[in-house]
C-alpha cells in the first residue's frame, strides 16, 4: 500500500521510525523509500519527530533531489538522514515541493544470527488528507497478548495543536476492558507497548478517537511474534454507519 503526498497536501507522515532495541531481545531499524511519480524534478526533506516530545521545531534533513520517475531508498534512515543512533524512537514527516512524491517504510528486526534473515513490517507515508480527523472512532483489530504474541498501538499527531487520543480496549467478545489515553504535543507521537498485557491471554481490538473536532492524527497497530519479533502492520479501518461503539 502506498500513499502520496498529493490530494492538496505536500506533507506526509511515516507514523513509526526507529533504530532501537525492542522486547524479547529484538533490535529494530527503519528503511525509507521515496519515489517521484511526476514528470518534473521534486525536492524532498524529512523532519525527525522524536517520540513523546513537542516537535514544533523539528530536526530537518538536507534536501533530497528526485528526478522524474526516480526512487531513492535510505537504509537505516534515522542514522543516514539524521546521524541518530540507538535508542531512537519516533516518526518522520516528509515534505515535498510537489504533490507527486510517494513514500514507504519498512521497520524490521535484525536477528543476532545473520543466517536467520530479517523480519519486518511496512508502513506507508500517510498524506494529511488520509489522516484521522475529529472525534469519530476508528478500529484496529487482530490484536493479541499471550505467550506467543504481543501487540502495540502507536499514534502520531499531524497538527501543531496538542491532542489527546483515547485508546478503548475490547476483548474478542466486544466487552470493554479499559480506555487508555495518549497525550500528544505538536507533531508528537507515542506508542503503547503490549497494550493488552494486563489482560493476557486475550484476543481483542481497540477503538481510537480524539478529544477535539479539529484533531488530525493517525494510529496503527503492530502484532509481533514473541519468538522471532516478526511484526505485522495493522492499519485502522473506517467504520460503517452502523458500527457498534461502546
Amino acid at each position: 500500500v502506498f500513499a502520496e503526498c498529493g490530494g492538496g497536501a505536500r506533507e506526509c507522515f511515516i507514523p513509526a521510525a526507529v533504530v532501537a532495541a525492542g522486547a524479547q531481545g529484538a533490535f529494530f531499524q527503519t528503511d525509507v523509500e521515496i519515489n517521484n511519480t511526476g514528470t518534473e524534478e521534486a525536492e524532498v526533506h524529512f523532519q525527525w519527530l522524536p517520540r513523546g516530545e513537542d516537535n514544533s521545531e523539528p530536526m530537518q534533513s538536507e534536501p533530497i533531489a528526485l528526478a522524474a520517475g526516480q526512487s531513492l531508498r535510505h537504509e537505516n534512515a534515522l542514522t543516514e538522514l539524521f546521524g541518530l543512533g540507538p535508542d531512537s524512537f519516533g516518526a518522520l514527516k516528509m515534505v515535498a515541493t510537489t504533490e507527486d512524491v510517494i513514500g514507504m517504510s519498512r521497520t524490521y528486526n535484525i536477528p543476532a544470527s545473520e543466517t536467520a534473515g530479517t523480519f519486518g513490517q511496512g508502513l506507508p507515508a500517510v498524506r494529511a488528507t488520509e489522516m484521522i480527523q475529529g472525534v469519530e472512532p476508528q478500529r484496529i483489530i487482530f490484536l493479541s497478548e499471550d505467550p506467543d504474541s504481543r501487540a502495540n498501538v502507536g499514534c502520531v499527531n499531524g497538527s501543531s495543536e496538542p491532542v489527546m487520543i483515547n485508546v478503548g480496549m475490547f476483548n474478542a467478545e466486544g466487552e470493554p476492558l479499559e480506555t487508555k489515553t495518549m497525550d500528544l504535543g505538536p507533531y508528537s507521537n507515542n506508542q503503547i507497548n503490549r497494550v493488552f498485557e494486563e489482560y493476557a491471554p486475550v484476543n481483542g481490538y481497540v477503538d481510537v478517537w480524539a478529544d477535539s473536532d479539529d484533531a488530525l492524527y493517525y494510529c496503527y497497530g503492530s502484532m509481533l511474534d514473541n519468538l522471532t519479533s516478526d511484526p505485522t502492520t495493522i492499519l485502522p479501518q473506517v467504520p460503517s454507519n452502523d458500527t457498534i461503539f461502546i
